[in-house]
């Protein structure tokens, strides 16, 4: 079986962040992509669409919290755990809202840094 050719010009890189929220206990997520508007997440945990949450930057991008609202959630597959289990992978996609001065600003530098990491 022949791989596809990778259209990308540089990689991504899979950042580990934390999400939570009411109602959602604290988890690991990767953080797959990111811009001033929101996120998409991968994660083992099914998000209701909707819910409130919290995604927390990992500290090389600023360890700021954003408050964000899964907009979708779809199954992306499955992954095996560190322990071998076999388990149903999601991904999710979050929309920032209510961002103070503080959050935008670590937004921006969080975003900076990224760019300045693909350039390199």
């Amino acid at each position: 079986m022949s791989k596809e050719r990778e259209r990308r010009r540089v990689a991504r890189l899979p950042i580990p962040s934390r999400l939570s929220g009411p109602g959602l206990e604290e988890h690991q997520v990767r953080l797959l992509d990111l811009s001033p508007a929101g996120a998409r997440i991968e994660h083992i945990r099914l998000l209701p669409d909707w819910s409130l949450c919290y995604l927390d930057l990992p500290p090389a991008l600023g360890g700021i919290r954003l408050q964000g609202q899964v907009i979708w959630s779809q199954v992306a597959g499955r992954t095996t755990l560190v322990d071998g289990k076999r388990v149903i992978c999601y991904r999710s996609g979050l929309r920032f809202s209510e961002l103070t001065r503080e959050q935008d600003a670590g937004l921006t530098a969080a975003l900076n840094i990224l760019k300045t990491a693909q350039a390199g």
